[in-house]
């Protein structure tokens, strides 16, 4: 405990205690925010020369030879430790080596130490460090230690000089290798490495000293605490900002730097690539660049950049951004500049160019098919109702003149000619929906009267089906909302499926009833209903349920696709409810007409 407390401070301790703390700053500053290569092994080579500096600082303060030799015996592990600590530290920067060898590093950073150590805590015994001629010396103020170096001694400092000389190799050839931006900064390394080496070779072998000290300790330090400073102001060892740097100088994009008065400092290789000759030189303005001179100088004047169209420029198109960036010191002027940068979209905007040719080809190409087909089935449409209307005449004008044989071929040709019929005046509103055509004349119709006329026209075909068409509705008399020729259509194409998927023998029904301020229609078949999630199939656009009684039935598969879109347009809806084996009932809700609506709220009050 003597040595701790018997302790006379002077210039010489105080010096020595001052770099101590200066090292500390550092090893926090570099641990809480500097990211490089190699930086643990930076970090316990700091580690080992605060302890190198520690024992320094006692060693100097100390006056008696027992405790001033015991502080320069405990400084070994740390003088062990930094050199193979800088090595690693030099090897994992420069060349950027794996950790996969941890183990062996691990080996380095605790058995050579410790052996150290073990040897310097037995030197007392050995003499193998120090020998007995070691002895305190006092030259006016000062006492110091002329130390008598044993065996041991030049063996540790020639293995521990293995390192350094390798350290010194590898900056050597890296030195070479590196671009001439990076050279300074690795020269720099190389005096840093060299440095420390050189003085303990001159204490050791002409006996320079520092206060009657080794002078290694000192020049490590000073030397760390240069890289220090340069780290604090040299980006070369910071990964951020070379990714950064590297960004900037390899990126395809041109990129210009202005500064806080909007006038040139700096542009990438792509920038100068793009506009040659015509780049300006530090500190001019921008102002007659081809196509973003303008745009740059309504920013400088506004600070907006006004326009967002592409430019063009040497047969590529780009997209102007300017961003700010901020200074790191809080002043008067925030702003350190603005990156201009140019983002090449030329293969963004040639695809999205052939994406809206080939959607114009797509919409005339439709338009097209839309107009032939609507052609087709009006064209269509004429020869067959003069067929249709030949059949009825030959079948009901001569009747008794027609053998059953021919008869029956007349019937066939009848209902294929009302099928067909059927067809092209599907295909033909189907074209018109699509292209906009059909205009609906919305009136008020009587719902009685309505629906009775309808049903009376399925007559007819439910008969000859055999299947019953009944119409079991009370007396809603209403006013409906709604174009009556259209109306018509999806009702009559709701019953007239109603009765083809019914067998023979079954029974179509129709009602009406009140849902609030719609009126809805309802027709319940007796077929063998539909499955279940295929509402899809049956409002699809030719498509239909995939059955046996579906394919024998025939159709196009546009009948109830129409009258979802028709009565849709006029404020109504259509679905259905089924059970299989059961039947179906399709609800169709149709608007009341205003004038009904009042009357009925007129009346609720």
């Amino acid at each position: 405990m003597t040595c701790l407390t018997s302790l006379e401070y002077t210039f010489a301790s105080a010096s020595a205690a001052a770099l101590w703390a200066v090292c500390v700053l550092i090893l926090v500053w570099v641990v809480r925010n500097n990211r490089f290569a190699g930086k643990p092994a930076f970090v316990l080579t700091l580690a080992a020369m605060l302890w190198w500096l520690f024992t320094v600082a006692f060693d100097l303060a100390s006056q008696g030879e027992t405790c001033k030799v015991g502080w320069s015996l405990a400084a070994w592990p740390g003088i062990t430790l930094l050199p193979i600590a800088w090595a690693f530290f030099v090897f994992d920067y420069t060349m950027n080596t794996s950790q996969g060898r941890r183990p062996i590093r691990l080996l380095f950073y605790i058995g050579l130490p410790c052996l150290a150590g073990t040897i310097a805590l037995t030197n007392s015994q050995t003499h193998l460090l120090y020998g007995t001629d070691t002895r305190l010396v006092t030259q006016g103020a000062h006492s110091f230690v002329v130390f008598d170096h044993g065996p041991l001694f030049f063996a540790v400092a020639a293995g521990l000089y293995i390192f350094v000389t390798s350290a010194l190799s590898v900056l050597a050839y890296a030195f070479f290798k590196a671009r001439k931006t990076i050279r300074p900064f690795l020269g720099v390394l190389i005096i840093i490495t060299a440095a420390p080496l050189a003085a303990n070779l001159a204490y050791i072998g002409w006996g320079v000293t520092v206060f009657g000290y080794d002078p290694t300790p000192f020049m490590f330090a000073v030397a760390l605490i240069a890289l220090s400073w340069l780290l604090l102001n040299n980006s070369m060892m910071d990964t951020a900002a070379q990714g950064r740097n590297l960004l900037f100088y390899a990126t395809q994009d041109p990129v210009i730097i202005i500064d806080a008065g909007r006038r040139f400092a700096c542009a990438n290789p792509a920038a100068t690539a793009v506009f040659g000759k015509k780049m300006p030189r530090y500190g001019e303005t921008l102002d007659h660049l081809e196509k973003i001179g303008p745009v740059l100088k309504s920013f400088k004047e506004t600070g907006e950049v006004n326009g967002a169209e592409p430019i063009k420029l040497r047969e590529r198109v780009f997209v102007l951004r300017i961003l700010p960036i901020e200074s790191p010191i809080q002043t008067k002027r925030p702003l350190l500049g603005w990156s201009v940068s140019l983002v090449d979209i030329t293969e963004r905007e040639y695809a999205a160019e052939a994406l809206r040719e080939a959607l114009a080809h797509a919409e005339a190409a439709d338009h097209a098919k839309s107009q032939f087909l609507a052609m087709i089935s009006h064209e269509l449409r004429t020869p067959m109702s003069s067929v249709k209307g030949g059949l009825d005449l030959a079948l009901h004008g001569a009747a008794g003149d027609i053998s059953p044989p021919l008869r029956n071929l007349l019937t066939i040709a009848q209902r294929n000619s009302l099928r067909l019929l059927k067809l092209a005046d599907d295909v033909l509103d189907l074209q018109k929906l699509d292209l906009g055509t059909i205009t609906l004349q919305l009136q008020d119709l009587g719902a009685v009267e309505f629906l009775h006329d309808v049903i009376e026209e399925y007559e007819v075909y439910a008969t000859e089906a055999n299947v019953g068409l009944t119409n079991i509705s009370g007396n809603v008399n209403r006013q409906l909302r709604a174009d009556p020729y259209r109306l018509k259509q999806v009702v009559g194409n709701v019953i007239s499926n109603a009765i083809k998927f019914s067998p023979e023998g079954g029974q179509v029904e129709c009602s009406t009833r009140l849902i609030g301020t719609k009126l809805r229609i309802s027709v319940q078949d007796s077929g063998i209903g539909i499955p279940e999630n295929q509402e899809d199939q049956v409002f699809g656009r030719f498509n239909q349920i995939e059955n046996s009684a579906s394919k024998a039935s025939g159709g196009s598969g546009l009948g109830m696709h129409i009258a979802k879109i028709l009565i849709e347009r006029m404020d109504g809806s259509i679905s259905y409810k089924s059970r299989l084996g059961v039947g179906t009932t399709f609800h169709i809700d149709i608007a009341l007409s205003p004038q009904n609506l009042q009357a009925h709220t007129t009346l609720d009050a």
